[in-house]
């Protein structure tokens, strides 16, 4: 009980201490603007990381692109070919 009763008054004290901490009158007004410079910030850092990798994903859509074609002419001459013929996958 003494432990609980130690931590009673500890936070009594410090509330009694924080009571008059008030935020000045225009902090929502700084707050709001800093979060609006934040995000505007971010999109602007996240834009020159993304130009180095652009090569590489273009790169990856035409691999992508030509497998695909790839694919699909080899699965229209199987089906073309014969009726019988099984499809293994």
């Amino acid at each position: 009980m003494s432990h609980q009763e130690n931590i009673d008054e500890k936070l009594a004290r410090l509330a009694g201490a924080t009571a008059r901490v008030q935020p000045r009158a225009d902090f929502s007004s700084r707050v709001m603007q800093r979060i609006g410079q934040e995000q505007l910030g971010t999109l602007y850092a996240l834009r020159t990381p993304a130009r180095r990798f652009l090569p590489l994903g273009m790169l990856a859509a035409a691999a992508a692109m030509f497998w695909a074609v790839s694919v699909d002419s080899q699965v229209t001459e199987a089906l073309a070919s014969s009726d019988d013929m099984e499809l293994v996958w």
